[in-house]
């Protein structure tokens, strides 16, 4: 790909959960509203301004963005907060603590797996049944 079909879809907003960075987490999803990836978002450190205040420092937590169908590359809606952020034991304390990092979405028997490393240190899973 050449440097002129690069585009920036998804950056870091000051004062969000994703102050610090966005990285994409599972495969996106097309959907009758839009393309729908969930991604990982990173707090900003202590000592910035610009971090998001309700969050501790360096928190990783999930957000999803809704893009175009008939353009990809434009983003349609973005949530405000996070979705998915440590608040379990697991997920708050290990090699590197106050991560939730989503990599895997199966969906299996009308439910959706969503797959996430918590802390660096081990795998979990959070399950959605739109059912419910």
């Amino acid at each position: 790909m050449e440097n002129d079909e690069m585009k920036t879809v998804l950056a870091p907003r000051p004062g969000k959960f994703d102050s610090r960075l966005t990285e994409p987490g599972p495969h996106a999803l097309v959907t009758n509203d839009g393309i729908v990836l969930i991604y990982n978002g990173m707090n900003l450190p202590k000592d910035d301004t610009k971090r998001d205040r309700k969050l501790e420092p360096d928190t990783y937590s999930a957000g999803q963005a809704l893009f175009a169908v008939d353009d990809p590359s434009r983003n349609i809606d973005r949530t405000e907060h996070y979705f998915m952020t440590p608040d379990k034991p697991y997920e708050k304390e290990g090699q590197v603590s106050l991560v939730c990092f989503v990599e895997g979405l199966v969906h299996f028997k009308g439910k959706y797996f969503l797959y996430y490393g918590t802390a660096d240190s081990k795998i979990a899973v959070a399950i959605w049944d739109p059912d419910d």
